[in-house]
């Protein structure tokens, strides 16, 4: 089974090719393993290579996440995390090629740590999440396609995630300022990727939730990480609003929906700690 992974070399495109080349799938590249990259703001670029490698399954990482840019650069934001995303599912649809895009849990405001269900109410408070809600709406059309609501944590190539952040203020004993109203459901890339291998075997389709199985802040989340790792954490507890970009606050996820399906019990906060805490020792 030809796999593609769109957005290889980014966060969670890295989890997932480590995990593919484990697993009984031949892995393609754009090029070659080198040149990865595709350019999202040129979609028949794209759509060429899926043409010449001709993969089974293709998985969408590829996204503009930073909220900054985006409100700066709407039209590019749109183009890569929205339009190019549904000219690709259209293809897919078209060639009988499963697709799984990648979406987000910006989505709900002020709900402190409620868990959402896919069909709950949203509120689009920047650019960057009215992207990925039109990249819904235009994917849903492929009655085949998959969208992944979720929230991922990770360590990133360039060291630039918020666990990279949270961790190297730890391990460098910095203060920091931790939000305490910004909730989440945290998954680890490593755990989000050995779901989505057994998605690849159910093969659904729609729109599902799949993160943590609690909903918690973000603060939350880095003292009980410096707790695992036994290192004092100083910090100062903040409010989200202090963000130069206005951003959901309650990003909390009920993923009830995809565990029933998978039969699976989905990983805590404490698992996704210790998960977290686990890599960062193994790569000192």
């Amino acid at each position: 089974m030809k796999v593609l992974i769109l957005g290889a070399s980014g966060m969670l495109g890295t989890y997932l090719c480590d995990l593919c080349a484990n697993e009984d799938y031949i892995l393609c590249f754009p090029y070659d393993k080198n040149k990865s990259r595709l350019d999202f703001l040129k979609p028949q670029e794209v759509i060429n290579e899926i043409n010449r490698i001709q993969p089974d399954i293709i998985i969408n990482c590829v996204a503009i996440t930073s909220f900054e840019f985006c409100e700066k650069s709407p039209s590019e934001a749109e183009q890569v995390n929205a339009i190019t995303p549904s000219i690709i599912s259209n293809h897919c649809s078209e060639r009988g090629i499963y697709f799984i895009h990648i979406s987000t849990d910006h989505f709900y405001n002020n709900k402190n740590d409620y868990a959402h269900k896919e069909d709950d109410p949203i509120e689009i408070l920047n650019c960057y999440a009215k992207t990925k809600f039109d990249a819904e709406n235009y994917i849903l059309d492929n009655p085949s396609a998959l969208i992944l609501r979720t929230s991922i944590i990770g360590r990133s190539i360039r060291g630039t995630s918020f666990l990279d952040w949270v961790l190297n203020s730890i391990f460098n004993k910095k203060k920091i300022d931790l939000f305490d109203d910004a909730y989440t459901s945290f998954i680890h890339c490593k755990e989000l990727s050995i779901l989505i291998h057994k998605l690849i075997k159910h093969k659904p389709y729609g729109l599902y939730n799949l993160a943590s199985q609690e909903v918690f802040s973000k603060a939350d989340f880095a003292i009980a990480l410096a707790k695992e790792l036994n290192i004092f954490l100083d910090y100062e507890l903040k409010s989200i609003e202090v963000l130069n970009v206005k951003r959901a606050n309650s990003c909390g996820l009920d993923s009830d929906k995809i565990s029933s399906l998978l039969n699976i019990q989905l990983p805590s906060m404490n698992d996704t700690v210790k998960v977290s805490a686990g890599e960062y020792m193994k790569k000192t």
